[in-house]
């Protein structure tokens, strides 16, 4: 028998769309007159009204979300979500993807179709094998992995979420337009510039770092991180270290168990008043009266 010897080619896969981490995944229940202190944080987070409606504020504008609709806030927008005399259920997916392509989703509105829906509600209904925590904790920072979770939960998760964005991207443009996005995505090079960026800024929050030593542990020069990083994020990599800082000290004041001065120090800042007058800055509280709002959520 003559034995052929062929020599085959492979075709690698492109991903348009690719989720490189899941912050936290919600499903909430609000009631009448719900409001939720504003926040700010350096990922994408997807809100969807399953019933109701809700009220939405970002950084510029106030709009109502109905039932089937669904908004990506942007990466560092500042928003909020709240409900007047009216009832609301919402799903909520906060995830990293970095590349040009996933900005096609912010300030929009969008409405599922069937299929996205089902995605979604697999992705919902896959988060409690996954994870332990309650989908309506609200100030959750972390999730927490169960050890038994149902082999390729995690996966099934990440493409779901994925398979329903490449879903709304074809639904909403047409081959050509589509075709015109996939050309500008930025290359995989400059993506993981900005990733190895962003962990040496997530691994100093508590102390400082500049881009001198930046530019020597990526072995770049410093104007061309800078530039790249500009370039893919629409901030610089000191505002964005900046929104880091403010984001965990929000955190830090949410425990309730350093005073403000402790936490400047924590993080870095040079003084109390720096540091008090940055997170006014960023979000339009100062640092009391920030604790203060969190008490006085109407949280349900």
């Amino acid at each position: 028998m003559e034995i052929r010897n062929e020599t085959y080619l492979k075709n690698t896969l492109k991903s348009v769309i690719k989720i490189n981490n899941i912050y936290t995944i919600h499903y909430f229940k609000y009631g009448k007159n719900f409001k939720v202190a504003p926040e700010r944080h350096d990922f994408w987070e997807m809100v969807y009204v399953d019933s109701g409606e809700v009220g939405i504020i970002t950084d510029d504008k106030e709009f109502t979300l109905k039932q089937g609709e669904a908004f990506f806030h942007r990466p560092n927008e500042l928003h909020t979500i709240y409900t007047n005399n009216s009832f609301g259920n919402s799903a909520i997916i906060s995830f990293e993807c970095v590349g040009r392509t996933i900005n096609y989703f912010a300030d929009k509105i969008f409405v599922l179709g069937e299929f996205e829906k089902s995605l979604l509600g697999k992705i919902i209904k896959e988060t409690p094998k996954c994870f332990s925590d309650k989908l309506n904790e609200i100030y959750l920072t972390k999730m927490t992995k169960r050890k038994n979770a149902p082999i390729g939960s995690e996966q099934l998760i990440k493409n779901c979420i994925e398979l329903m964005l490449v879903s709304l991207l074809r639904t909403e443009n047409d081959d050509e337009s589509v075709k015109q996005i996939t050309e500008n995505v930025a290359s995989l090079h400059s993506d993981k510039i900005v990733s190895n960026i962003i962990a040496l800024l997530n691994q100093r929050l508590y102390s400082t770092i500049d881009l001198d030593t930046i530019s020597k542990e990526l072995f770049f020069s410093k104007t061309y991180i800078k530039t790249i990083f500009k370039k893919n994020m629409g901030i610089s990599i000191i505002q964005y270290y900046i929104l880091l800082k403010i984001d965990e000290s929000k955190k830090l004041i949410s425990q309730n168990k350093y005073t403000y001065t402790e936490i400047a120090y924590k993080l870095g800042f040079n003084s109390v008043h720096y540091f008090s007058r940055l997170f006014k800055q960023h979000t339009q509280m100062t640092p009391s009266e920030y604790a203060k709002s969190i008490k006085a959520d109407n949280i349900l």
